[in-house]
Parts: structure tokens; sequence; C-alpha cells
């Protein structure tokens, strides 16, 4: 007899830890790895690729989806766990750029509200596309989700932030930075399945959801 998908669940505190810890380690590791205009000068520079976008494809939004889609898979089922992680990135990232003054990207406007805006409707989206996507087997559903939630990142960045900072996209190379962040996200969603299913308590929960939806 079929069986109804049980409703998401809200996320509790007892689990948010997790989230907020490897949001706030990826924002930490991000602001060194990518300080100032290093993600201009790779993108631009020595992959001479177009933008605005290319680094918000390639590396911003891959980054934090890594993230968060690890941390979504944390929660046991649970919602929220995927923008908590996104928050946390976005807040760590600019209240340690702001005490250390440490060099950003001022095109992105990396470290400012609208940072965290971004990468804010970013797990927004993320989370959004794991509940639509839930009678689906993880590889899929993460897969889905990254592709998804990269594109609404690089749009709101498109609509809301480079038009402040660097100017409007070209629609001549719309169709390239698309489809560089389509491979973004799923590089990202990839890895998220592989990692997760190495943890042991990752692959459980991810188990676990995966038996409550099926209908038989």
């Amino acid at each position: 007899m079929a069986r109804r998908e049980r409703s998401p669940l809200r996320l509790q505190p007892s689990n948010a830890g997790i989230p907020v810890l490897l949001g706030a380690v990826g924002g930490l590791l991000f602001l060194f790895v990518f300080p100032g205009g290093a993600i201009t000068t790779l993108m631009h520079d020595v992959m001479h690729l177009p933008g605005p976008g290319a680094g918000i494809a390639l590396i911003l939004g891959p980054a934090v989806l890594l993230i968060a889609l690890i941390s979504s898979q944390s929660v046991r089922g649970a919602t929220g766990g995927a923008l908590l992680a996104s928050l946390a990135f976005a807040a760590t990232y600019g209240v340690l750029a702001a005490i250390l003054n440490v060099s950003v990207s001022r095109q992105g406007m990396f470290g400012s509200i609208w940072f965290v805006v971004a990468l804010g409707v970013c797990g927004v989206v993320t989370e959004v596309l794991l509940i639509l996507t839930r009678g689906l087997r993880s590889p899929w559903r993460l897969l889905l989700a990254a592709c998804g939630a990269n594109t609404g990142l690089l749009v709101f960045y498109w609509i809301a932030i480079f038009p402040r900072t660097k100017g409007w996209v070209s629609w001549e190379d719309l169709p390239l930075l698309l489809a560089l962040n389509l491979g973004g996200g799923a590089i990202a969603g990839v890895a998220a399945w592989v990692v997760s299913s190495r943890i042991p308590i990752l692959a459980g929960s991810s188990r676990g959801r995966e038996s409550d939806v099926r209908t038989r």
C-alpha cells in the first residue's frame, strides 16, 4: 500500500550546530584562500573568461553550495540546514574581514549586507529545491538543488549587485556563463553527495530520508 511522503521537519536547535560550524569554517577558509581580487584575476586574467559572473558561477557558488548541501544531509530530514550554513558562511566572512581588515572583492561586495542577502537567497533556493525533489534519491536531489541554487545566486548577482559595481552582463556572454554556472553547480552537487556518502552519520541520515519517501 502506498505511503504518503512525510512533511519536511523543522530544524531544531539540537541539530543546528553542524550547519553553523561548517558554514563558519567555510567562510573563514574562503576569506583567506581568495583574498582581494584573487577571483577576478583568476577568472579574467588567467582563464580569460567573460564577466561579470564567472567567479560566482565557478568559485563562490560551488563553495557555498558544497557546504550547504553537506549541512542539509546532517540534519536528518529537517529543513533549514542549507540556509543556516549559507548564512553562517556569509556572516563569518563579513565579520572576520572587518575585524582583521582583510582585503575582499569589491566587485562582488563580499562581506557586505548585499553579500549576506545573496547567500541567504542561495540558501533559500537550495531549501526549496531540496523539498521539491525529496522524492528523488540523493545523487539526483543534490545535483538538481546545486544547479538550481547556483543559477539563483548568479541571477541575483546579475540583477542586484553587479549593476552597482561592474555593470550589466552582455547578452553575448550569457550562454557561456550559464553553462559554466551549471557545470559549477553540478560539481558541487556531486562532491556533496560523495562527501556525505563517505561520512557514516550523513550516509545514515540520507538513507533514512530515501526510505521515508518510497511508496511501497
